[in-house]
């Protein structure tokens, strides 16, 4: 038995991409898509094990590399919403 899910909306996904304003964003966005489905659909030992929404992943990353000042500041070095301790 196949224990690996697929990947659901994705037409969806890739019009969301499409329609998004911002260029610096499309393209951010549009890389972390495309790197999703290469790994998913080449690399079978990396393959997700359950369904995954790919436009609500989509929705994220889009609100995720919108926020260029804050992607800035991490691409410096700059510890900006971590988590985690000494950061």
């Amino acid at each position: 038995m196949d224990n690996t899910g697929v990947l659901l909306h994705c037409d969806e996904a890739v019009q969301r991409i499409e329609r998004i304003e911002n260029p610096v964003t499309r393209s951010l966005v549009n890389m972390a898509f495309v790197h999703l489905v290469k790994t998913v659909h080449l690399e079978r030992s990396d393959a997700p094990c359950s369904d995954l929404d790919a436009l609500f992943l989509v929705r994220a990353l889009e609100q995720f590399f919108s926020e260029h000042e804050v992607l800035a500041r991490a691409l410096d070095g700059e510890p900006v919403g971590a988590w985690f301790d000494g950061a």
